[in-house]
């Protein structure tokens, strides 16, 4: 997809990110397309960041999904200060998102039905570890992945073979965040980029953000 960066041509910037997403996808030579670097707040104002997987781009409702454990350092951190921003950035095609928003937990059945589709190793992995926790060495993780096997009568031959699923574990599901501020960043010669920034109002109903407003949009010099 050729973006120009036309104002009037974008009446939803969610329409891009998720436009963008598919370009790079679909061409095969970056790996995780989807990532973007996540920021949150602990409860003594430091700042944390890392990288985490978009999983779904919703352009109605304006907001993304990704999955975590829930007693992770990062979920701690949105519990305590649901706002956080984040980036996307693909250098080898010039393009970078930023955004800000508001962060809370996806329903329970959106995460059982995600959980469900991850392969089986993936499952394993979610249920043994105690992420962001210390432990002594990888010997003393590996028992612990072994433990899970044994808990639900997997071999590890049946790893590869992917033919068993796992419930999810209570302490793991997904996140919602509600975009209120996005920047479209798209590289130009001379370093002299295009910028243009969106922002909505957001209120919180029925577990929910909401909007009656479209997206207000203005440029941004370089």
């Amino acid at each position: 997809m050729n973006i120009e960066l036309n104002q009037a041509d974008i009446l939803n910037p969610m329409e891009v990110l998720k436009n963008w997403i598919k370009e790079v996808s679909d061409d095969k030579k970056q790996p995780n397309p989807n990532c973007f670097s996540i920021a949150t707040t602990d409860q003594e104002g430091v700042s944390n960041v890392r990288m985490v997987l978009c999983k779904e781009i919703n352009i109605t409702d304006g907001y993304i999904v990704f999955y975590t454990n829930y007693n992770s350092n990062k979920a701690s951190e949105l519990d305590f200060q649901s706002e956080c921003s984040g980036v996307f950035h693909w250098d080898n095609y010039g393009y970078q998102v930023r955004f800000k928003g508001y962060a809370i937990k996806s329903p329970k059945n959106e995460s059982d039905d995600y959980f469900y589709s991850r392969s089986l190793g993936s499952q394993v992995s979610a249920w043994a570890s105690d992420q962001s926790k210390c432990i002594s060495d990888r010997e003393e993780l590996n028992k612990q992945f072994d433990a899970v096997l044994k808990k639900f009568s997997i071999e590890k031959n049946q790893i590869s073979a992917n033919d068993k699923k796992l419930p999810r574990p209570p302490f793991w599901g997904g996140y919602r965040i509600w975009i209120h501020q996005l920047e479209i960043w798209l590289n130009q010669h001379d370093r002299f980029h295009d910028r243009i920034l969106f922002q909505r109002n957001l209120s919180f109903k029925n577990d929910q953000y909401i909007t009656t407003q479209d997206w207000r949009k203005k440029r941004l010099q370089p």
